[in-house]
């Protein structure tokens, strides 16, 4: 079974998304991307089932999406009943990064849910962050 990730998003966000993560982690060739609206032209269904379609039922697919009941998490929904799918919504950078640099042979679920914990603690308010953390420096 080979993981395979898709970022999936209204306009080009993750485009952008796998081209930081290829500045940082070089070249993801199991990586891959679809950005909904970007040509008025597109079907946005016809784009999910395209790509969908270029992998095997063994294929395991770990798709993020950037919103949560958006219309390109809603394609994808369709595809919950498929064999070793993932969904996730919520794309970004700490996020991705924690999924691609673990052990390939990390269990899917477990890899999803410490790549989530992780990213939700990576995300901080600066401001009140070092403020708390200045306090504490003082009192010592």
């Amino acid at each position: 079974m080979k993981r395979h990730y898709i970022f999936a998003s209204h306009g080009s966000f993750a485009a952008g998304i796998r081209q930081s993560v290829e500045l940082i982690l070089g070249e993801q060739p199991h990586l891959h991307v679809l950005c909904a609206y970007v040509d008025e032209n597109d079907d946005l269904t016809c784009q999910v089932d395209s790509l969908m379609a270029a992998f095997t039922p063994q294929d395991e697919l770990i798709v993020i999406t950037d919103i949560f009941a958006g219309s390109v998490n809603n394609e994808f929904i369709r595809y919950l009943h498929r064999p070793n799918f993932h969904l996730l919504a919520g794309l970004n950078l700490p996020l991705v990064i924690e999924m691609l640099i673990a052990s390939p042979d990390e269990p899917a679920i477990a890899l999803i849910n410490e790549a989530l914990s992780n990213a939700r603690a990576g995300m901080q308010y600066c401001n009140q962050t070092i403020s708390s953390a200045s306090c504490v420096d003082k009192d010592f």
